[in-house]
């Protein structure tokens, strides 16, 4: 659900700013339509909107979210997330200036700041490490569910002219069923058994543990996780050391930099600059009513292709999907560029030890806000001078990712406290690292 949000919201900027009622009600008059004369939203000012939410965003995901995932648990962040996006939401949809309407934004960002750095994170110590992937990749594809359904609530409001600016309104107010939802669901969730672990409460987390695995992979897990957990722990005294650590021991560093060059490319594949804009890249050379299907069509392509990922992550490792979807990307927008049209995919990785975590996990996730920051400002600029051959650059940047991704290791099959083994290994191998310990220990 929270990343259902986080598509919504996207989408739903993307939504709003196709609209000419939005572009009336916002825009100043110095920029027109070349085509209508119609008032419009000048390139520069849009990005701004769009930087709203990802300054608020950033701000939280830094500084916020780690500090209250390892003090309170993982579900705190997620709880405020939600409050935040609602009461924000509600601020954005009846919002009468800019102004407001850009802290709506903010304020909304604010609220995804604390919940998808720790999603994640919190998605992948529950999960058991042979469909750790597939729950994953489940994340993402409810990313393309609630873009589809801000499509489908903006192609209605289309083709309703007379709610006026309500036709944006709307598509906005819509947002804040999904917290809702949200916030009722995930007071009947675990808490993370790794984080209870790491906080000394091993009997609960052996209780939760029985709930969520069969009862005879339950004690040898639970060991697992505690031989670990507690020899990071020993290592790491508080919140700040932890930052240390990210920064000063160089195994965990690598892992930090190769996090945030996935969770940066991906947003530099040019599908993160559609989900903003395409609604005014496509009104170049189509009408509303058809950028509103387009929009619902490039979401429905979005769900059937994470389906597809979410069928073969577990059978097939991470890589083969990255590098896939990379260079299946990189030959979208060279299309794009030729034919104005795309569709793309994309996933996520997580890699380092628990006492680091949430803030590691909080820095990378960042860097893909720091990406679209910098995207959302500079790309209907670049859209501006260069048109569609904008999309070469992206094209570029796809086939730097795939190359550098395959050198990536597979970690399909490993449980999160195998992964430091991993890391050391110098060649990759399709045996699972919790295969080999076992091995080992029948030996």
């Amino acid at each position: 659900m929270s990343m259902f949000m986080y598509g919504y919201d996207a989408s739903t900027f993307n939504t709003v700013n196709g609209f000419a009622s939005w572009n009336a009600f916002f825009g100043d008059g110095s920029c027109k339509n070349s085509k209508t004369n119609a008032t419009i939203v000048c390139a520069d000012v849009l990005g701004n909107v769009n930087t709203g939410y990802t300054v608020g965003a950033i701000f939280t995901g830094f500084f916020i979210t780690p500090i209250l995932s390892d003090r309170w648990g993982r579900k705190l962040p997620l709880m405020v997330g939600a409050v935040l996006i609602i009461g924000f939401t509600f601020m954005q949809a009846f919002s009468n200036d800019y102004l407001t309407h850009v802290l709506g934004r903010g304020g909304i960002g604010l609220g995804q700041g604390l919940m998808l750095p720790i999603g994640p994170v919190y998605l992948g110590e529950l999960a058991p490490k042979e469909i750790r992937g597939t729950m994953m990749s489940f994340w993402q594809l409810f990313y393309s569910v609630g873009a589809l359904l801000s499509y489908l609530v903006g192609l209605i409001t289309t083709n309703q002219p007379s709610l006026g600016n309500w036709q944006w309104r709307w598509v906005i107010l819509c947002q804040v069923l999904a917290p809702i939802i949200f916030f009722i669901c995930i007071g009947f969730c675990p808490e993370s058994p790794r984080w209870l672990i790491l906080k000394g409460r091993k009997d609960e987390a052996r209780v939760i543990l029985h709930k969520i695995r069969a009862d005879e992979d339950v004690e040898a897990e639970i060991e697992e996780m505690i031989e670990v957990i507690e020899r990071e722990h020993a290592q790491n005294p508080g919140v700040f050391a932890a930052y240390k650590m990210i920064f000063t021991q160089w195994n965990i560093a690598k892992r930090l930099l190769m996090a945030m060059v996935i969770n940066f490319g991906q947003q530099a594949t040019g599908q993160n600059s559609l989900n903003n804009y395409s609604s005014q890249i496509y009104k170049t050379i189509f009408s509303q009513n058809n950028v509103a299907i387009i929009n619902v069509v490039n979401a429905i392509c979005g769900i059937l292709f994470t389906l597809n990922s979410t069928i073969f992550v577990d059978r097939v490792g991470r890589i083969t999907l990255f590098v896939g979807g990379a260079i299946g990307m990189a030959i979208c927008t060279a299309l794009a560029a030729i034919v104005y049209d795309t569709a793309a995919d994309k996933t996520s990785y997580n890699l380092v030890p628990i006492v680091v975590r949430s803030q590691a996990v909080g820095i990378a996730t960042q860097t893909q806000n720091i990406a679209s920051l910098v995207l959302g400002q500079i790309f209907p600029i670049m859209f501006t001078d260069w048109s569609f051959n904008v999309f070469f650059f992206f094209t570029v940047i796809n086939l730097l990712l795939a190359i550098v991704i395959w050198f990536y290791p597979e970690t399909r099959g490993v449980m999160l406290e195998e992964i430091d083994d991993l890391f050391e290994k110098k060649k990759r191998s399709e045996t699972s690292y919790s295969d080999e310990k076992k091995s080992d220990m029948k030996a």
